[in-house]
């Protein structure tokens, strides 16, 4: 009997050879008595992962984001299969696809428990990240007042080109290139990073996992706009204060067993050349 026994894989038609490697991952699964689904659509429906116990995303890391909320919602495990660039999340190459594949299937896999990003706007309305929220100008080249809050207490004023709030995972993402810390990837904290501040003396924050961050946005003509990992929230303005916090349950990873996590680190960020 294998470890997992239903199995969706989630498919990004946008990459080349995807359709055809999820058939051939189907097939191989279907072959040790595992029951497979596939998934054309990206970002994936409401409810799709309801009857899996293993998710399988081809892609890239953005493929895999797309998935991560309605993952962490329905508690179902995710691997990733690169079909893309970085590769920092999904670290199965498309060449050894369906070996991983196989071996995760039999038990034979390591889990990563990974923070997931709590964004809930003034109305109520609820949005979750696996990488970062990001607060900049609609416009791209206007500079974005913002004040931050942590358990309702100020931590200071920014005038920046943008803030960045972080998870581990999402720490080698925008993170980084706004001279963000690389975190652990299973720690519990949040990373606050302003992109290009005005101030030269603001730099990275860091908060335990139980800060409660309030965003409030100053009404000086630019208009906001919030992304979380990528997706842009509509009608910003009349969204503010945002609440930024880690949500108390975690997405699960499902890497193979010689998954080293700075090993990756290394050799995406060409610390080994």
């Amino acid at each position: 009997m294998t470890a997992f026994q239903r199995l969706c894989i989630v498919v990004n038609r946008s990459k080349k050879g995807a359709e055809a490697l999820a058939h051939t991952l189907k097939q191989a699964a279907t072959e040790v008595g595992v029951q497979a689904s596939v998934t054309l659509d990206h970002p994936i429906l409401e409810g799709a992962l309801s009857d899996a116990d293993l998710c399988c995303v081809i892609g890239g890391d953005g493929s895999l984001l797309g998935v991560a909320p309605e993952a962490f919602r329905s508690q179902v495990p995710v691997m990733g299969i690169n079909l893309g660039k970085l590769g920092f999340m999904a670290t199965s190459s498309a060449k050894q696809g369906e070996k991983k594949l196989l071996e995760i299937l039999q038990g034979r896999n390591q889990r990563s428990e990974r923070c997931m990003l709590r964004c809930v706007t003034c109305d109520g309305a609820e949005e979750l990240g696996l990488n970062d929220v990001v607060f900049k100008s609609a416009e791209g080249n206007r500079l974005i007042e913002l004040d931050v809050f942590a358990d309702d207490r100020l931590v200071t004023q920014y005038y920046s080109d943008g803030l960045v709030f972080s998870t581990p995972t999402g720490s080698t993402a925008y993170n980084l290139s706004a001279g963000g810390p690389l975190i652990d990837s299973e720690a519990e904290i949040i990373a606050m990073t302003p992109v290009c501040p005005h101030t030269l003396s603001n730099r990275s924050v860091v908060f335990g996992a139980d800060t409660k961050l309030s965003v409030a946005v100053r009404d000086n003509g630019v208009p906001p706009q919030v992304t979380i990992d990528g997706r842009i929230i509509k009608n910003c303005q009349d969204l503010f204060p945002i609440e930024v916090s880690l949500c108390r349950e975690k997405l699960t990873l499902i890497h193979s067993l010689d998954y080293v996590p700075f090993d990756v680190v290394r050799n995406k960020l060409g610390w080994d050349h």
